[in-house]
């Protein structure tokens, strides 16, 4: 926004960079035009809040492209995945209005609707549920009115298909939504291709033997299919506001069957083929309440309750010639229950307490048939509490503090696991004016396994290879640290550099031993080894041409260390780059992302991902919005990447083929039916606000 002002024979006086300068000793002829702009993002302590323009609200189809184009240097969105996190790869909570955002109402966002976009560290109101990172979209208020969003996408290359449907409606203080969706994916290009090395100590009675097995997929099908709808109801208030959403999903593959060559390099069974029948169908009815009370003028409590039935099934048949058959069917019914309140108080300007507790249960039950029956019960009960502080010693910086503790039960077939642990964080904010911001964090605490990974059932995966979980498998601790500085020096330009050191000690990580059944290899889980990560990285936005050309650079610098069994170091430099050019009511934009390479942390296997890269032209105009992509357009190949492996008993190099970075040209519309509505002028938020103060409103 700039506002231009001509000045010519003011009687008044005028300070310019520090010094009063009267009329008197200006020429009034020689004056030129002063040139006032009006700043679309600003930082403190608390927030950084960030304006769109209006040309990328017009050309973005969702939230998530909203951000994209708005290249905001502390987060990174992948646009292909849709992924959104913080420049430094850590979860980032969306809000809008300051209620969770679901991927639906990312997906059925009215973008032209946003008025700004805030970023938060370590927000103290309740509503934000105790979140570190934290997005929040401020929307324009309505008294009432709604709309209809359609949206439809084809992609060609990888065969997929989606479609979706999102509608509001606003009536004073109540507002309703509900989305379907609909999702089909088809492919004949997946598969495995992989060179297993066996070193058995005693195989079928016959002593020790090596053997080599090389698997190569000679044909495949992927089929599947998913269905989402959701229902949800929003009461507001200044003092009190509820959330009650109902959602189902469905998820059916009935195709995921490969066959492969198999070669052995030893006699110990001829050359032959295998086949892999195996399908999936997984359901889920979910409700999620969320409740907030405005207690006083100095304290808010936030509830937030979740329940979730699953019913789950999966059947798989593995065959060798004739000789072996391997049947896995497993069906499982899951409850899901969690509740967690959230209360901050803050008795003065200096002074902000947050308490958090949460209790979160969940019962498992699957029958296992086939060639290994049997029946597993899993009881895993979490209860949380904690405490956090943060004292702000003026306007210009804050410094942070919470302690949490965590007790863990486990009930896994009769087999008993309890454990209890803490969760510490410490933080510190400078911002001396609204371009600047230091920022500090520290982490310290333990992350339990899944409860998969510690099931004592025993299945077999193919002739030589069996698995199963460890029940007395351990917690491991994590620690890191992290160091940023974000500069906003004008509207052109946005930079955020940081640094991060991290560190797990005594992870889990997969075992491989000769202990299966006749002396084939079992794959197990144990507690062994520690894994270092460390990076410097740099986030540089520029907005050129009055802001119709915008690129963003990311590059980080990684060293990677790990001990133990899996020893391994590595360094590498990555790179992201984002480019967008808008004309009229067309944007162009291109995407780019280097390859990497890395450990997996809780693994000793190592991936090697290629780069990936789309470029795409849209168009946004009133109720209407189409984009046209290509990703990976170059690429020909089905390989999604490689792994490989070296362990003591057991070592691989396996190649993985999908869809994920195979050429792919992609043609998306949406189309928004408008109700009419009537702006509410009352009922907005202050920019300059920090989130707590919002609580008020």
């Amino acid at each position: 926004m700039k506002i231009a002002f001509v000045m010519t024979g003011l009687l008044v006086s005028m300070t310019l960079f520090g010094q009063t300068v009267d009329n008197d000793s200006i020429d009034a002829n020689k004056l030129d035009e002063v040139v006032i702009e009006a700043s679309n993002q600003r930082i403190n302590a608390e927030v950084a809040t960030y304006i769109p323009m209006t040309r990328q609200k017009n050309a973005a189809q969702n939230a998530v492209s909203l951000l994209a184009m708005m290249s905001i240097p502390q987060i990174s969105v992948d646009p292909v995945s849709k992924a959104v996190q913080t420049a430094s790869g850590q979860e980032v909570s969306i809000f809008i209005d300051y209620v969770p955002a679901t991927s639906e109402d990312l997906a059925g966002m009215q973008t032209k609707d946003v008025k700004k976009v805030e970023y938060l560290m370590h927000p103290s109101d309740a509503r934000f549920q105790g979140a570190k990172y934290v997005i929040n979209f401020v929307m324009q208020k309505y008294e009432w009115g709604g709309y209809t969003k359609l949206s439809a996408g084809k992609s060609f290359g990888v065969n997929s298909t989606e479609g979706s449907l999102y509608s509001k409606m606003k009536y004073k203080r109540m507002t309703f939504d509900i989305f379907a969706d609909e999702n089909y994916l088809t492919n004949r290009h997946i598969g495995r291709n992989s060179v297993e090395q066996f070193r058995f100590t005693d195989l079928f009675g016959d002593g020790p033997r090596e053997i080599t097995r090389i698997s190569e997929t000679k044909s495949s099908l992927f089929r599947s299919n998913s269905n989402a709808i959701s229902l949800r109801a929003y009461y507001h208030t200044e003092n009190f506001q509820f959330s009650n959403r109902l959602a189902y999903s469905l998820a059916n593959t009935p195709h995921n069957d490969l066959h492969n060559n198999l070669r052995y390099s030893t006699d110990f069974l001829p050359e032959a083929e295998s086949f892999t029948d195996a399908s999936s169908v997984n359901r889920a009815l979910t409700y999620n309440g969320n409740y907030f009370f405005l207690l006083s003028g100095t304290a808010a409590l936030n509830i937030d309750a979740d329940y979730t039935y699953g019913n789950n099934s999966s059947n798989s048949v593995y065959t060798v010639r004739n000789d072996l058959t391997i049947k896995n069917d497993a069906k499982e019914d899951v409850h899901k229950f969690d509740v967690y309140l959230h209360l901050n108080w803050n008795p003065d300007k200096s002074n902000r307490f947050f308490s958090n507790v949460g209790v979160q249960h969940s019962w498992n039950i699957i029958n296992y048939s086939g060639n290994s029956p049997s029946v597993q019960k899993y009881h895993v009960g979490i209860f949380f509490m904690s405490q956090n502080y943060q004292h702000i010693f003026n306007e210009n910086w804050n410094a942070g503090a919470s302690l949490g503790w965590i007790w863990e039960t486990n009930r896994i077939s009769g087999f008993k696991a309890d454990n209890n642990f803490p969760q510490t964080n410490i933080n510190a904010t400078w911002s001396p004016n609204e371009k600047n911001q230091l920022y500090v964090t520290a982490n310290h605490g333990s992350m339990f396994p899944d409860a998969s990974q510690k099931s004592p059932n025993m299945l077999q995966q193919d002739e030589l290879m069996w698995y199963r979980g460890t029940p007395d498998l351990r917690d491991y601790k994590y620690t890191n640290a992290m160091i940023s500085y974000t500069w906003l020096p004008n509207n052109r330009w946005q930079l955020s550099a940081d640094g991060y050191f991290g560190f797990i000690k005594n992870r889990c990580v997969t075992l491989y031993s000769p202990a299966g059944p006749d002396g084939t290899m079992l794959r197990q889980y144990f507690n062994g080894g520690n894994y270092f990560s460390d990076y410097v990285g740099l986030s540089a936005t520029a907005k050129l041409l009055g802001g119709k050309l915008i690129g963003k650079l990311r590059p980080q610098y990684w060293i990677r260390k790990t001990t133990g069994d899996y020893a391994w170091s590595n360094r590498q430099l990555t790179c992201t780059a984002q480019l967008t050019y808008f004309m009229g009511n067309f944007y162009f934009s291109g995407w780019y992302m280097t390859p990497s390479k890395y450990q997996q942390t809780h693994s000793g296997i190592i991936s090697r991902t290629p780069s990936k890269y789309q470029v795409a032209v849209g168009w946004g105009k009133g109720a209407w919005h189409l984009m046209a992509s290509a990703y990976n357009f170059a690429k020909t190949s089905w390989k999604t990447y490689e792994e490989s492996l070296k362990s003591e008993y057991y070592s691989f190099d396996r190649t993985t083929f999908g869809t994920d970075h195979h050429a792919r040209y992609s043609f998306t519309v949406t189309y928004t039916i408008g109700y009419g509505k009537k702006v509410q002028r009352n009922d907005e938020t202050s920019a300059a606000s920090p989130a707590p103060s919002a609580i008020l409103k």
